[in-house]
């Protein structure tokens, strides 16, 4: 088992990556306070479902990609740093600004789903339902599923390796198509996704790459910094 993960990490590369860059993802749980914020302050909220939403069925199954999602996007980030330290933090940085901009969507235009009735009877089910219990059925417009799905498919390119491109882009079509199948979102949440994702894609790529190798530079002047504070003799 050891022999096949070290493999895996020499085979993609994963070996050259510089994991302190790894610490700007702290950002992300303090940013997703939003979420439970937004969600927890909407007594109400807009429908803004097509008849085509309607026309789509309910299929638990869906909810496999759907959980995926959260270690899609580390998978992703990890890839894309392996390649290029400055892609990766574009990516990253796009990712941010987006779900910045959806939790401004979340406080001041909230949109609610209706959700199915489940009953208990499969293990995809009870997994539906148990995302249903513990998430309220607002946050939708825009979809932060699909919003880093596509910023993570967008960054990864083909020539650095082809089947990791084919994972990427195949997962992450079911992952932004398991919003809508089990009636997490509605199909504009994920059109004005990929709309707000284009943008902030084109905002981190206008950043020079001065200011983006000086914000990589951070973590290791702070590591530096405590090593240094570290070594001082203490009298």
């Amino acid at each position: 088992m050891g022999s096949v993960f070290k493999n895996f990490i020499f085979k993609h590369g994963l070996n050259e990556v510089k994991w302190v860059d790894l610490t700007w993802l702290i950002i992300l749980p303090i940013i997703n306070l939003n979420y439970i914020i937004a969600g927890s302050l909407a007594e109400s909220g807009k429908n803004i479902s097509l008849t085509l939403d309607k026309e789509i069925p309910f299929i638990s199954m869906f909810i496999f990609p759907y959980i995926y999602w959260y270690i899609f996007i580390l998978l992703g980030l990890v890839f894309i740093l392996s390649k290029s330290r400055k892609r990766y933090l574009r990516a990253l940085l796009a990712i941010y600004i987006g779900m910045c901009i959806c939790y401004l969507f979340y406080y001041l235009y909230p949109v609610e789903i209706s959700r199915p009735v489940v009953a208990n009877t499969t293990i995809s089910n009870k997994l539906v339902n148990i995302i249903y219990e513990n998430d309220r059925p607002f946050n939708c417009f825009p979809s932060i599923h699909v919003l880093n799905t596509y910023i993570i498919m967008r960054f990864t390119k083909f020539k650095d390796n082809n089947k990791w491109f084919y994972y990427t882009s195949i997962t992450g079509i079911l992952i932004i198509l398991s919003t809508l199948f089990i009636k997490q979102h509605f199909i504009l949440d994920g059109v004005v996704a990929i709309i707000l994702a284009e943008v902030v894609i084109l905002v981190s790529k206008k950043i020079e790459d001065k200011y983006i190798e000086s914000i990589l530079k951070i973590p290791y002047k702070i590591f530096d910094r405590v090593r240094n504070n570290s070594d001082i003799p203490i009298n």
